[in-house]
């Protein structure tokens, strides 16, 4: 690639470091080559020339996953986007983004705000995270309640196919039924089937005012009124509901020192509400939310109300929910489950899951956290190698049949390619496998990630 030099950065494997071959959870990875385009066309010419080769390759952004989608195996060669990082238009009109996909979730964040304009899609990573891994996972975060997965928000979309072929359509219309809408086979598809050059954000009108309130529950049928009594009187303000169990907020406040419990450890349950306020008048917005909040609390038998006086108030509480990673870097050996499960059959679940984990060995530990405004919840079970098997076939096992999911937004990757064949009907196993043979039949792309090809090729 000589002919490259100026317009990609090649790093060898031998100097890339865990940067480029370690995924957040530290979990999986080998050292590899590392090819770095600085341009949209450089990277299709870098994906062209591999696939000539027959060299697999694994896409990379900001390496924040949690499944081990983006650490590469012996034998690949890293296509990182983190110097893809041009914000290239912001059109008030339209309310879109163009977007190269190495861009910052934070930099995408602060861009539309500076317009007026407003990106919904947030994760605790967005400082690190990329826009491309984002598509890729179709990442959902704390504002899913209202505005919906990464997916809602991506108008057009410009992808390399694995031999090099690029499929731009950058579009800016919301309406588009112009035959298949093909970018959404690539959202959510973890790389395996294209990698994103550049994307169309759909932008939303920007609040005047975010306000946060945080609410102590004492028990989960507590929380659960509260998110029905929160959507009836806030509608479309509430952006989000996130439920912090005691072992997770007591965890980060009095064990990692982060944020502040608002109720010193009385509560529970530890809800974050997210409302966002349009009224030109932010008193009047601000007198609305405190009355409802009041009646609220009248309803739900709970005094434990507090509602962020300040921006700095409400990043205090938030820290305390965003310290997940910091949460699973200190457990030691353990197993994440990232599951979606129908709010109504949500106690039933955890306590199946609750007592389930005692019967296995009553000294594990687990931390329970989530968006369950959308029904995603995050488990963590810190649990050595001879409890694997076990804990995950209770949890699995829970969610079979109820209409849940074994991955709501973190994806399959590596780590959960054996629950997903077991958790889905074959006939849907056997229809990814056609779709990835057909736009990646030499399996070049992210091989092993959500599908176990080459069994499937082999037959």
């Amino acid at each position: 690639m000589a002919d490259l030099s100026e317009d990609v950065s090649l790093i060898g494997s031998s100097e890339a470091g865990p940067r480029y071959w370690r995924d957040w959870n530290d979990d999986y990875g080998a050292p590899a080559p590392v090819a770095r385009p600085r341009t949209p066309a450089a990277l299709v010419e870098v994906v062209r020339r591999l696939s000539k080769l027959h060299i697999p390759m694994v896409a990379q952004g900001g390496m924040s996953g949690l499944a081990g989608g983006g650490a590469p195996e012996a034998g690949e060669v890293v296509v990182s986007t983190e110097l893809l990082r041009q914000i290239e238009d912001v059109d008030v009109f339209s309310g879109t983004m163009t977007v190269q996909s190495g861009v910052t979730l934070q930099a995408v964040q602060e861009e539309a705000e500076r317009h007026g304009l407003f990106y919904p899609v947030d994760l605790g990573s967005r400082g690190s995270c990329t826009l491309g891994g984002n598509i890729a996972s179709n990442a959902g975060g704390n504002r899913v309640l209202q505005y919906g997965m990464t997916r809602a928000s991506i108008l057009g979309l410009e992808v390399v196919l694995p031999d090099g072929t690029l499929i731009s359509r950058l579009s800016q219309v919301v309406k588009d039924n112009a035959g298949y809408d093909l970018k959404h086979i690539f959202i959510g598809s973890e790389g395996t089937l294209g990698i994103v050059t550049r994307a169309v954000l759909r932008l939303q009108p920007l609040p005047r005012e975010r306000v946060t309130v945080a609410l102590g529950c004492a028990r989960l049928e507590q929380v659960l009124k509260a998110l029905v009594a929160a959507r009836r009187s806030f509608g479309p303000a509430l952006t989000s509901f996130e439920v912090m169990w005691r072992d997770f907020h007591s965890f980060v406040t009095r064990e990692l020192g982060i944020g502040r419990d608002p109720f010193n450890g009385d509560a529970e349950f530890v809800v974050i509400l997210e409302i966002s306020c349009f009224d030109s008048d932010a008193d009047r917005d601000r007198a609305r939310i405190e009355d409802a909040l009041a009646h609220m609390s009248e309803d739900l038998g709970t005094d434990q109300v507090v509602i962020a006086q300040s921006l700095k108030d409400a990043a205090e509480i938030w820290r305390i929910r965003d310290a997940s990673g910091e949460v699973a870097r200190m457990l030691g050996e353990y197993l994440s489950f990232d599951i979606s499960i129908p709010t109504s059959r949500l106690t039933h679940v955890l306590g199946v899951i609750e007592a389930g984990l005692q019967d296995i060995d009553p000294g594990l530990r687990k931390v329970t956290y989530g968006h369950l405004g959308d029904g995603n919840l995050h488990l963590l079970v810190a649990c050595t190698a001879e409890f694997i098997e076990p804990v995950e076939r209770l949890v699995y096992g829970a969610i079979a049949g109820i209409g849940g999911s074994i991955s709501a937004e973190h994806g399959i990757g590596l780590s959960r390619r054996t629950a997903l064949a077991s958790a889905l009907p074959r006939a849907e196993i056997e229809a990814m496998r056609r779709i990835k043979a057909a736009l990646d039949p030499n399996n070049l792309f992210s091989p092993g990630r959500v599908l176990d090809m080459a069994r499937a090729l082999s037959h």
